[in-house]
């Protein structure tokens, strides 16, 4: 075999070498290019300013204080009768006569049982002929002292048995009217408990009278309010009567000196005339109630406030510029609350687009409510 020159020998060498390094050599010069483009691309200016934010948007409202606000709230109350009476029996005896029927409206003294009376009318027709027999009596021995035919004593004992008499025949006579069951007061006959024929016995219930002329509209009150009311003063109440919703005014006649100690609220009574019969016992209805009367009051819209970590906020406008104040919020009524300290009369409140806005921000007034 015949030798190789050095010259052939080289060429293979380097043959061989860039069939080894084809991969190698491609990416580094791809690398080199692409580099050289980057070189090429122009430099971005960093010392140019970035632009300024638009003012946002805002509706404002300038801050007015109303001279007088009724501070008023209502509460669910129950209608409960006046009185309920339960009348009894005074005297023991036999049903006779129940003139009236459940339903019937009764008035003071109107009959409402007999009982019978045959065993007490000899009882106190015996007491009352005793009483007149002692009068006689009292009156001949009083003739006999003054002149001087009997001692002293025997007028002492003569009155003495006047008096005994004259309490007896009082004590049967009271227990003889008894037996006519008479009405206390006025109201409805709600029910009777007892049946013609029946023997009663002293202390028996007959019958039930309830007084709705008046009624009283009974009101939980809330522990936090309770302190604004007292004896005396006046409360509304409304009704819906066949879907009209009626009123009608009273005055507070109690207030318990008591919280329920489960609800932490306090019983108050309102009372009501009720002759035309508006309120029915136990109907549900609505108490109109004034807490206090408020005077210089700023309102403003409740959805201006923004709550904060540690107090409430809002945003008004001076100069195109925005202020955050810290507000002390009061009464809500509605839509709307009681600013009680951070904002004044004149104030330009940011009503809408608050939620976009920081302090110090400028802000482009769209709508301003006067």
């Amino acid at each position: 075999m015949s030798e190789q020159s050095p010259k052939t020998k080289l060429l293979k060498t380097a043959s061989g070498w860039f069939r080894r390094n084809t991969a190698k050599t491609v990416i580094i010069l791809v690398s080199l290019a692409i580099l050289a483009v980057i070189m090429v691309i122009p430099k971005r200016n960093r010392d140019v300013p970035s632009a300024e934010a638009p003012p946002v948007n805002v509706t404002v409202m300038t801050v007015t204080a109303e001279p007088e606000i009724v501070d008023t709230f209502d509460l669910p109350a129950v209608v409960e009768p006046n009185r309920i009476v339960t009348v009894s029996a005074e005297v023991a005896g036999r049903i006779e006569h129940i003139p009236l029927k459940k339903g019937n409206l009764v008035h003071a003294g109107d009959l409402l049982i007999r009982l019978n009376e045959d065993l007490l009318r000899p009882e106190f027709e015996g007491a009352e002929a005793q009483f007149k027999r002692d009068q006689i009596e009292y009156e001949r021995v009083a003739n006999l002292v003054k002149e001087k035919v009997s001692p002293p004593r025997d007028l002492d004992n003569a009155t003495s048995q006047l008096a005994i008499s004259k309490a007896r025949l009082a004590e049967v006579r009271a227990r003889l009217e008894r037996t006519s069951i008479l009405a206390p007061g006025a109201g409805l006959l709600n029910n009777l408990l007892v049946e013609e024929g029946e023997y009663v016995q002293v202390g028996a219930p007959l019958a039930e009278l309830v007084d709705t002329d008046m009624v009283k509209v009974v009101v939980e009150v809330p522990e936090r309010d309770i302190t604004y009311f007292a004896i005396g003063q006046k409360a509304e109440v409304f009704t819906d009567t066949r879907g009209q919703e009626k009123s009608l005014t009273g005055t507070i006649t109690f207030i318990s000196k008591l919280a329920d100690q489960r609800t932490r609220s306090t019983r108050m009574e309102v009372t009501l005339d009720n002759k035309e019969g508006l309120f029915l016992s136990g109907q549900i209805v609505r108490a109109h109630l004034t807490r206090r009367i408020l005077l210089d009051v700023i309102f403003i819209p409740l959805l201006a406030v923004i709550p904060m970590e540690e107090c409430k906020a809002v945003y008004v406008v001076s100069s195109s510029q925005v202020q955050r104040r810290e507000v002390e919020l009061g009464v809500i009524k509605g839509d709307r609350v009681q600013v009680k300290r951070g904002l004044a009369p004149g104030d330009r409140l940011i009503i809408a687009g608050h939620r976009f806005v920081s302090p110090g921000q400028n802000v482009k007034i769209v709508l301003e409510n006067k």
